[in-house]
Order: C-alpha cells, then sequence, then structure tokens
C-alpha cells in the first residue's frame, strides 16, 4: 500500500455492502447553547482515530478483523428540519441494511433522527445515555428540536431510557428524570446491565463527550466538572459485551475541536468509537 485514506475512520475501508457497521457524521451545531463548533467533531475525531492501534488489549480484538465502511457526513444544505429527515432517511437505510451505524457528531441533537429510524426499523427498543447533562427540556429558547431536549424527544419514542452520568439539569428536567427516566448521576453497574437485558429489546447507545471531566476533554461545547475519567467511561462500556446482540447502533457528540488541547478530546471520542465496535462486534 503506497497511500493511506486520512478522510476516514481508522481502518473504515470496506464497502457499505460487504460492512458490518457504518460510520457517518452529522456535523450540525445550530442549536448549541454555550460555544459553537461541534460541526467540526466528525473530521477531526476521524484524523485523531489515524493516533490510535488498531488493537484493543483489553478485548483482545483488533479494528482490522471487522467489516466497516466509513460514509463520510450527512449533506448540511438546507434547514434543520430538512437536514433531521436526511439524517433519518439515511441512518433508516443503514439499519433497514442490517448494518450498525456509528454517528459521530456534531451537537447532540443529531441523536434524534437516528433514534427516529431505530423506531421506525424495530418499534420496541431501549436507550442508554451517557451524559453530563439531562437534556430533558420540552423546549429550549422554543426549539423542540434543540440538544438540550434531544432526550425528551427520544422520550416520545420510548419509555425505556437509562441515563448515566448525569450532573447537569434544571429543576423540571431532573424532576422528569426521576419520575420517567432511570436516571444517575453515576457511570452503570453490572446490576443496571442486568436490568436492560431483561428488557430483551434492541438498543440504541448515545454518547455525549461531555459526561467525561474537562480536565480529559476540553473540547466540547458545554463543558460541566465533576465528570469522569475516560478509563471509568471505557471500562462501563466494557460492560455492555453482555448485551452486545442487541445493540443496534451508538454515537459520540458534541465533540468540539475548537476548544480542545493537543487533540485529546478528539483522540478519546476515536478510542471510544473503537471500543465500542470491538465490545459489539462478532
Amino acid at each position: 500500500m503506497y497511500f493511506e485514506d486520512y478522510s476516514k475512520f481508522l481502518t473504515a475501508y470496506d464497502t457499505f455492502n460487504d460492512a458490518d457497521f457504518v460510520i457517518f457524521g452529522i456535523p450540525f451545531d445550530a442549536t448549541t447553547s454555550y460555544k459553537p463548533g461541534a460541526r467540526f467533531g466528525p473530521d477531526e475525531v476521524r484524523n485523531a482515530s489515524w493516533g490510535l492501534e488498531t488493537f484493543s488489549p483489553i478485548l483482545k480484538k483488533d479494528l482490522i478483523d471487522v467489516k466497516i465502511c466509513d460514509k463520510y457526513n450527512l449533506l448540511m444544505e438546507g434547514n434543520q428540519s430538512e437536514i433531521i429527515n436526511r439524517a433519518y432517511s439515511a441512518s433508516k437505510d443503514i439499519l433497514e441494511a442490517k448494518k450498525i451505524p456509528v454517528m459521530i457528531g456534531g451537537e447532540h441533537s443529531v441523536t434524534y433522527p437516528v433514534v427516529k429510524a431505530v423506531k421506525s426499523v424495530y418499534d420496541d427498543f431501549a436507550v442508554i445515555h451517557f451524559d453530563a447533562h439531562c437534556d430533558l427540556r420540552e423546549e429550549y429558547m422554543g426549539n423542540e428540536q434543540s440538544h438540550a431536549s434531544v432526550i425528551r424527544r427520544t422520550y416520545d419514542l420510548t419509555k425505556d431510557i437509562f441515563q448515566f452520568g448525569i450532573r447537569s439539569g434544571d429543576q423540571d428536567e431532573w424532576e422528569f428524570g426521576w419520575e420517567n427516566t432511570n436516571i444517575s448521576m453515576e457511570m452503570p453497574t453490572k446490576d443496571d446491565i442486568k436490568k436492560i437485558k431483561e428488557l430483551e429489546k434492541p438498543i440504541y447507545v448515545t454518547i455525549d463527550i461531555d459526561v467525561l471531566d474537562p480536565a480529559f476533554v476540553p473540547g466540547t461545547g458545554t463543558p460541566e466538572p465533576c465528570g469522569f475519567t475516560p478509563k471509568e467511561l471505557i471500562n462501563s462500556l466494557y460492560l455492555l459485551e453482555e448485551i452486545k446482540e442487541k445493540i443496534v447502533g451508538f454515537d459520540v457528540v458534541e465533540v468540539s475541536p475548537h476548544y480542545d488541547i493537543g487533540k485529546i478530546t478528539s483522540v478519546t471520542a476515536a478510542k471510544i468509537i473503537r471500543e465500542l465496535i470491538l465490545t459489539i462486534s462478532k
């Protein structure tokens, strides 16, 4: 091999038809409530992935043994509603082809169309949500599709939502979460995974990078102190091996490279993607 394509995620050279996992980016950040820039996340995470090895010594698996396709980024022309519809259609096509979508954001609002596609294909499903923020507002600044409302919109699609690492939200959000979702300020335990497994439902996993402490991931638009270490999060993701057959897709969102230091946020996001692909791969 004489040339390398660094515009794709590490080892993601398979065709769509051959692939088991399909990576794509949604570079959108129009509803960001603090610091914009997450639209640059997908490309930066791809670039940072080339600083990683393909092999995971914990899982004893290698990305080169997994069939992965990278379809680049979603077309961003049009307003938010048009972009949502386009993302929904693209995600649905991937799911209907029996592939596992791996979406890189973008702000967290872009999770909604992917989850909507999961609803369309599987109907009854559960969501595992890692985040610093509740994201349970009915609307934010008049927008029901804000990144601050994404889990509230997800609740419109499924009542089986498990939130982990949450440490920020207004009183109404917390009260809604306490009453309606399985909300926790901690990382998941084996008991949590057992509870999710007992549902026997397809599962979608969404990871907002700001679930981690800003000391480890400064490159995000809404940093929240008192978070978790990358090791704590990734060790929690390893627990998902128990339910890997049920996981139908996942995303990593809210990487905002302009605020990063030495690309540590981007490479952390890339490693999360590597470890989660390998965790749920056959």
